[in-house]
C-alpha cells in the first residue's frame, strides 16, 4: 500500500511539476515584454524611403549581366508598352521590370552611366539581361566594346520622376592626410 501511495505521489507530481514550469515561464515571458521600452519611431527622407523600397524591388530581378541593342531594322516598331521604338532614343527592354520604370545602367568597361525608361519586353537570348535602344548602346559604349557587361539600378517606378543622383551616390567618403611625422 505504501509503494502504491509514492508511486501514485510521484507520478502527479512528475505531471503537476512541467505545468507549474510552464506557468512561472509565462509569468516571466509577460515581465520580461511589459519592461521593454518602445522603439522610436524615426522618419526618412522621402527619397531615401524610395531607395530603399527600390532595392527591395530589385532583389527580384536580374540586374547584372550583358547588354545587346536592338537591331535598326526594329526602328518604328511598336513596344511592349504601345509606344513606338525609336533607335534615336534612350529606351530599353528588360524581362520582368515594370513597364514604364526607369533605371540607371553603368557600363563595367567603360564607366558611363545613362538613365533611361523601359518600355519594352527582352532581350530573348538567355545571356542578355536588357536589350538597349541603338542610340543608349552607342552613349554606354556597349556597342564597340568587347566587355558588354552592365550594372542596372532602378531609380523610379511608373509614374514617378527618377530620384536625384546625389541620392544615389551615397555618402561620400572622407580621406584625411595625415600628419607629417607621423
Amino acid at each position: 500500500m505504501m509503494m502504491v501511495k509514492s508511486s501514485l505521489f510521484l507520478t502527479l507530481a512528475l505531471i503537476a511539476f512541467p505545468a507549474a514550469a510552464t506557468n512561472c515561464e509565462d509569468d516571466l515571458r509577460t515581465d520580461a515584454t511589459t519592461s521593454v521600452l518602445p522603439m522610436p519611431q524615426v522618419k526618412l527622407d522621402p527619397a531615401i524611403e524610395r531607395l530603399l523600397r527600390y532595392t527591395a524591388i530589385e532583389s527580384k530581378h536580374r540586374l547584372n549581366g550583358l547588354a545587346s541593342y536592338y537591331s535598326n531594322s526594329l526602328d518604328g516598331t511598336l513596344t511592349a508598352n504601345g509606344e513606338h521604338y525609336h533607335m534615336k532614343r534612350l529606351s530599353a527592354a528588360h524581362l520582368t521590370l515594370p513597364l514604364g520604370c526607369w533605371v540607371e545602367i553603368k557600363s563595367k568597361a567603360t564607366g558611363k552611366k545613362i538613365r533611361l525608361r523601359v518600355n519594352d519586353r527582352g532581350p530573348y537570348v538567355r545571356k542578355f539581361v536588357i536589350d538597349l535602344s541603338r542610340s543608349a548602346a552607342r552613349k554606354l559604349g556597349v556597342d564597340v566594346t568587347e566587355d558588354r557587361s552592365v550594372l542596372i539600378r532602378i531609380i523610379a517606378m511608373p509614374g514617378e520622376d527618377p530620384l536625384p543622383a546625389d541620392i544615389l551616390a551615397g555618402p561620400e567618403t572622407v580621406i584625411s592626410e595625415e600628419e607629417p611625422g607621423r
